[in-house]
C-alpha cells in the first residue's frame, strides 16, 4: 500500500476527529484513555481527551483571509501575518479548560514572540469578561472579539469551532495549517509544534 493509500485525507480526518473523537461537557473535555508523542502526521488523543494534529506540507488547507475587530478595539486583517508563523487559540472566559491552559499559552507567546505571533478568536463571551480575563492572565497578545468570531471561524474550514473550546491551531508561513490541538494544550507540545513550523524553510514566492 502507497503512503498516499495510508494517508487519510485531511477533511476526512478532520471529520472523523470532531464526530468521534470529541465530547464536550459543560465547557470541558472528558477524558479519552490514550497517550502518546504526537505523529508526523494524522491525529492522536492524549489522556487528557487533547487531540495533537500535524499535516505534512502537502496535506495543509490554506485559510481564507478575514477581517474583524479586536478585544482593544483595533481592527485585524489576518493577510497581515503571512510569511509568518501564527498561532491562533479559541477561548472563551468562561471556559475552564481554557483558564487552565491560559498560563501554558502566554508563555509560548512571550517565549516565541521574536518569531511567532499568537492571536485569540474569543468566541460566545462579552467584551468586559474577556477583558478581565486577559487582564488576569496577563495575555501579551491582542484577541479577534466575540462578536466577529463567526467570520473568523469560517476562514478556517472548519478546523476551528465555537463548539470545540479550546482550540489551536498552527499556520506555516504561506498561512497553510501546519497543526492543530484541540482541547487544553500544554506548553511542551505547543513550542514542539511551533518550532517545527518555524523551522521550516520559507515556501517559495
Amino acid at each position: 500500500m502507497s503512503q498516499e493509500d495510508r494517508t487519510p485525507s485531511r477533511l476526512r480526518n478532520l471529520a472523523l476527529v470532531l464526530l468521534t473523537t470529541l465530547v464536550v461537557v459543560g465547557g470541558g473535555w472528558v477524558p479519552v484513555a490514550r497517550d502518546g508523542p504526537p505523529p508526523t502526521t494524522g491525529s492522536q488523543t492524549s489522556s487528557a481527551g487533547r487531540v495533537i494534529e500535524e499535516f505534512a506540507p502537502g496535506e495543509r488547507m490554506s485559510i481564507t483571509r478575514f477581517q474583524g475587530s479586536l478585544l482593544s478595539g483595533d481592527a485585524f486583517d489576518s493577510d497581515e501575518l503571512l510569511g509568518q508563523v501564527a498561532v491562533y487559540n479559541v477561548w472563551g472566559s468562561w471556559c475552564g479548560a481554557c483558564r487552565t491552559e491560559a498560563p501554558e499559552l502566554v508563555r509560548l507567546a512571550n517565549e516565541t514572540r521574536e518569531s511567532a505571533t499568537c492571536v485569540g478568536i474569543n468566541v460566545r463571551d462579552n467584551a468586559d469578561a474577556a477583558r478581565a480575563f486577559e487582564r488576569q492572565f496577563s495575555v501579551p497578545y491582542p484577541s479577534v472579539a466575540a462578536e466577529d468570531s463567526a467570520e473568523a471561524l469560517l476562514a478556517f474550514g472548519g478546523a476551528l469551532a465555537s463548539a470545540a473550546v479550546p482550540s489551536t491551531v498552527v499556520l506555516d508561513r504561506a498561512g497553510r495549517i501546519a497543526a492543530r490541538v484541540i482541547g487544553p494544550l500544554t506548553y511542551s507540545t505547543m513550542s514542539a509544534l511551533v518550532e517545527c513550523a518555524i523551522a521550516e524553510a520559507p515556501s517559495p514566492e
